[in-house]
């Protein structure tokens, strides 16, 4: 038998951490991509524990890659990446036979790596959203802060917007080799106000992870920072979907529109 990655949903099983499980279960069994991880089982241990069980994605998180790797992550392996992670958030978002999916948790951490640095997708939250239906309220808001559309926080609202957000500050990340930080609800992302702050000043590129000691493609790069920006712009309405993000990344002569820094 080949080796699995197991997840524990939860620790404390209620009404809510059910729905999630059987959510998740019944969402990924419809999916088929090659940069989202395979869910191949499952099982529930009574009232104690949900468990999922995930092809084994032996490379280790891009997270790690980027922060605890003694090997620096280089540029051709990061852009490989974003457009790795670009392919199934496109999948989920506009797949033509289904309403689109929301992740709700789009961050380094649950990128994972094959041995060919091809991103996977996991670590799923997902939910359906019907066309039309605008932000769905009432939803669980869930994820990491420092990854978090502020909207979301504000307005207890997620919309494929949400993902974008968050797909966004990951961007930034991977760009700058530099960890996103919320102190507070309330409080700016770290990350996003310094980008803004070298993108308003027309030196963006000073922002290029010092690590990588130039050794990139500067119109790669500016892509990268340039669409981050845009992706984390405060209006939802302003931010592209994710089928415009991934041409802007990955077509050199689709030209990208300026971001407005407010």
């Amino acid at each position: 038998m080949a080796p699995v990655a197991v997840k524990v949903l939860t620790s404390e099983i209620n009404e809510q951490s059910k729905k999630d499980y059987v959510t998740e279960i019944m969402i990924l069994g419809q999916t088929s991509h090659r940069n989202i991880m395979k869910l191949v089982g499952w099982c529930r241990h009574g009232d104690k524990q949900l468990l999922l069980v995930y092809e084994l994605i032996t490379n280790g998180s891009l997270s790690e890659h980027l922060h605890k790797s003694e090997r620096l992550l280089t540029w051709a392996k990061r852009y490989k990446i974003v457009l790795g992670v670009g392919s199934p958030i496109e999948y989920l978002h506009t797949s033509s036979d289904q309403n689109p999916i929301l992740h709700r948790d789009i961050k380094p951490s649950n990128v994972m790596l094959d041995g060919e640095f091809e991103a996977k997708l996991g670590d799923f939250g997902l939910v359906r959203h019907a066309p039309g239906q605008g932000s769905l309220k009432g939803t669980d808001i869930i994820g990491s802060l420092d990854y978090m559309d502020p909207v979301s926080i504000h307005t207890n609202t997620t919309s494929p917007a949400s993902d974008m957000y968050s797909f966004g500050v990951l961007l930034l990340e991977v760009a700058t080799g530099q960890i996103p930080k919320v102190e507070a609800l309330g409080l700016p992302n770290t990350l996003v106000n310094a980008v803004r702050k070298s993108y308003s000043k027309g030196a963006v590129l000073e922002m290029a992870d010092v690590r990588l000691d130039g050794n990139f493609d500067k119109s790669q790069m500016e892509r990268v920072l340039v669409v981050g920006l845009l992706c984390v712009q405060q209006d939802r309405l302003e931010r592209p979907g994710i089928r415009a993000a991934v041409n802007f990344l990955s077509n050199p002569s689709h030209p990208i529109p300026e971001v407005i820094i407010i």
